[in-house]
């Protein structure tokens, strides 16, 4: 009988879809979230798995499900190379100090925003793989969101700057090179005095947040600050900060609050990047090392290439 050639196993990568934060809505959106992944898993080889707990219908938006619930989920989700966050909402902090202990099969990737930030931190606290700063990408491959996602999590570099974004506004002047730690502020000043408080030493720090007027964004920078958590910082790259002032509010605006705390800070400052709670956001990973030069008006944020990621099949 002829030796049959030897043929190496593939690997085919797993996406584990999970809700640490807010649960589904109906009992569509684990499949709909499947679907809007799909340009991922071909291009990468990805198997999508949905959680159970997601294809579960729960009660609408603002919904909780139970701590012991999410936990044991992401316990299994952490057995997969990928872990997909199907929303933000809030939940997350119900998890700490339990998910410290956690523990991860392999180094995975993660994909979540907003309340996710807990997980941005967790992974980073972890040294697991790069964390994304994305919600569930829409199903346009020209989207701007899915033209960035595709090839950074191919391992590719990415070139922001005015003339790609007229629109975003340079603050303060300076030259860095770091990690990106991508965060709602809110969520991050919460985790001040807590058991998994990120060191951003050497982090470029990229902040967004949605609804929070600019006394609110000023107290949670001074609470970080206040915390040393803002020791070491290089950079800060700031995204949509959503919210609309009263007719009659004559204080100052948020660019000016980040603009002050970049100056005392003695770092680079831009704000407006397109990231953070608007309609197809630029999506912007955690870990990733770049390079952020801000100088007489003009910026530019270069994340650099990486090696070819564990997530791409075999």
């Amino acid at each position: 009988m002829p030796t049959l050639p030897f043929m190496p196993r593939i690997h085919r990568p797993v996406c584990y879809v999970t809700c640490p934060s807010w649960p589904a809505r109906s009992p569509s959106e684990g499949s709909d979230t499947a679907q809007s992944l799909a340009p991922l898993a071909d291009a990468f080889g990805w198997q999508v798995k949905v959680s159970p707990l997601v294809e579960r219908a729960w009660a609408g938006h603002g919904a909780w499900t139970p701590a012991a619930a999410r936990l044991a989920d992401l316990r299994v989700a952490l057995r997969h190379d990928v872990v997909w966050a199907l929303r933000g909402g809030y939940g997350c902090m119900q998890l700490l100090p339990d998910v410290l202990k956690l523990r991860a099969a392999r180094k995975p990737a993660f994909a979540g925003f907003s309340d996710n930030t807990v997980m941005h931190a967790l992974w980073w606290e972890n040294g697991w793989e790069e964390a994304f700063y994305s919600r569930t990408p829409p199903r346009s491959p020209q989207s701007r969101h899915m033209s960035a996602l595709l090839p950074l999590m191919r391992g590719k570099g990415l070139h922001l700057d005015q003339a790609g974004d007229p629109s975003v506004r340079a603050l303060n002047d300076g030259t860095c090179e770091g990690k990106l730690f991508v965060a709602c502020l809110s969520v991050l000043a919460g985790l001040c005095g807590g058991p998994l408080m990120p060191d951003l030493r050497g982090a470029i720090l990229c902040l967004e947040d949605i609804d929070e007027k600019p006394y609110n964004v000023d107290f949670s920078l001074r609470q970080l600050s206040l915390a040393g958590a803002l020791r070491g910082v290089r950079g800060l790259a700031s995204g949509f900060f959503t919210y609309t002032e009263k007719h009659d509010y004559s204080g100052p605006h948020i660019d000016t609050v980040l603009g002050d705390w970049a100056r005392k800070l003695g770092v680079p400052c831009v704000d407006r990047l397109p990231f953070g709670h608007i309609d197809d956001h630029l999506p912007l990973p955690t870990g990733r090392d770049a390079r952020f030069v801000v100088r007489r008006g003009r910026w530019s944020l270069d994340l650099l290439a990486r090696p070819r990621p564990p997530w791409i099949a075999a």
